[in-house]
């Protein structure tokens, strides 16, 4: 979802303009799952939805992972070689 089109759709949904308006945690939650994992993201198993959320995050973060964390494994990999020589 592009950022102006969920600014949009927040703002049809609340009255006041001064201030951002209201995303509820949930709301927002999926927002990102639907962004970050597609419109075909589930889970089959019988789970409540904190549970699931526990699942996106984490399949968010693992195929997301922050650029400290690309450099460490980078950096693992290397002295792995390293020591194999």
């Amino acid at each position: 979802m592009e950022a102006k089109i969920f600014l949009q759709t927040t703002r049809d949904n609340d009255s006041n303009f001064d201030c951002p308006p209201i995303t509820k945690a949930q709301d927002g939650l999926n927002v990102l799952i639907k962004h970050f994992l597609g419109d075909d993201w589930y889970v089959v198993a019988p789970l409540c939805t904190e549970q699931v959320n526990t699942e996106a995050i984490y399949e968010i973060l693992g195929k997301y992972p922050s650029k400290k964390d690309k450099k460490e494994r980078i950096k693992r990999k290397l002295i792995s070689l390293i020591n194999k020589l």
